[in-house]
């Protein structure tokens, strides 16, 4: 018997009240999952919203791959154009426009062109990954950075390896800080220039120039009866054959004459 002023427990209600603490303990267990699943679905809903929409109005539904390519190929052209500008950038002037002399190393050390070639470096970059372009029958401008004379290679293919192969603080003099972005190869037996050196077959010039994109051209193709009068032991065309390095993707545009075209 129970006391008067107890009364018996509904055993359906104990039934109900351990029914909702396990239903508790199951959501508490499993919070995340249902939440994960619920947002996987609501997602899957609006996306078949979403189509059916399109596919009634006409739109075009957001493809996320193709908007993370497309983001990735503007950033790439972006970085490209950069480049490109760099590579066409001269803000020390022409060397040759006075022979030289007024030419200042630390100007071509703080240049865009010199900047960047340290951030390449800086970055991992290698001179082994940059494009070699090479034309015949030209003379391209720029200061030495290794000597040519009795530099002798077999071709300028090969030179321009030696020039891949140059790097920063390896050889003395006043560019030694400059790293090697152009060269000059002599292919015959004496190749004419118009300053006091004499250059002879083989002879390999590495050289650094601002904007190698748009060289500074001292000689190209058929040599002018004006430029045979003022130098009379110029040949009919060039002898030189010259080249740049660039990073990929910049073109070799036909860059510019330079003061010894007129010397």
């Amino acid at each position: 018997m129970f006391p008067a002023s107890e009364k018996p427990q509904n055993p359906w209600k104990l039934v109900l009240v351990g029914l909702l603490a396990l239903a508790c303990g199951f959501l508490t267990m499993n919070f995340q999952h249902i939440l994960r699943t619920t947002h996987f679905h609501l997602s899957l809903e609006h996306h078949h919203k979403m189509t059916a929409f399109c596919a009634f109005t006409g739109c075009k539904l957001e493809d996320p791959a193709a908007a993370a390519k497309a983001a990735e190929e503007a950033a790439a052209a972006e970085r490209l154009a950069n480049t490109t500008r760099i590579m066409m950038t001269r803000v020390c002037g022409s060397p040759a426009v006075d022979g030289y002399s007024h030419v200042v190393p630390k100007c071509l050390e703080d240049s865009p062109t010199a900047r960047w070639w340290a951030e390449y470096y800086a970055a991992g970059g290698k001179q082994a990954d940059l494009v070699v372009h090479i034309e015949k029958q030209a003379d391209y401008d720029g200061l030495a950075v290794f000597w040519g004379i009795n530099n002798k290679k077999k071709s300028v293919e090969e030179c321009a390896e030696h020039c891949k192969n140059h790097m920063p603080d390896v050889v003395e003099g006043p560019f030694k800080h400059l790293p090697c972005n152009a060269f000059a190869f002599c292919p015959d037996e004496v190749c004419f220039e118009p300053d006091a050196h004499h250059h002879t077959k083989g002879d390999c010039w590495l050289k650094f120039t601002e904007g190698p994109a748009n060289p500074e051209v001292n000689m190209r193709g058929v040599l002018p009866a004006s430029y045979r009068k003022r130098h009379a032991t110029s040949p009919n065309a060039v002898q030189w054959q010259s080249g740049v390095l660039l990073p990929p993707g910049v073109k070799l545009t036909n860059g510019t004459w330079g003061p010894r075209w007129s010397w």
